[in-house]
């Protein structure tokens, strides 16, 4: 998805859906690590959910245009 999006999107968002892809692909290889450690899956709920806000904001739904 973000090979498709990112050369349609302003550098600055480019790179960092770009950043986004390294960090979910570095979850999913260390995923039963993650898994096997609270300290860690705690780290990357915190860190998704500011991601998740980050695609959020980006993507203008909270823009309201009237």
């Amino acid at each position: 998805f973000i090979e498709w999006t990112a050369p349609d999107t302003e550098v600055e968002v480019a790179a960092e859906l770009v950043e986004l892809q390294i960090t979910l692909a570095q979850w999913q290889y260390n995923w039963e690590s993650i898994w096997n450690d609270s300290e860690l899956l705690s780290d990357v709920s915190h860190k998704a959910n500011v991601w998740s806000a980050k695609v959020l904001n980006m993507s203008g739904l909270l823009t309201e245009n009237y």
